[in-house]
């Protein structure tokens, strides 16, 4: 790349029309409703 050429900037997950702090929101909200869900055979909870 020469000297006058500039690089991209980087692309963003907001940038992406992704918003974090929303889906961690959403995950919160769910976590009681997954829960429910769970059995005896469940090792893990949400997320992980």
């Amino acid at each position: 790349m020469s000297q006058t050429e500039s690089r991209p900037s980087a692309l963003t997950y907001r940038d992406a029309g992704v918003d974090i702090d929303a889906g961690a929101t959403v995950v919160e909200r769910i976590k009681p409703l997954v829960a429910r869900t769970f059995r005896k055979e469940v090792m893990g909870g949400l997320g992980g």
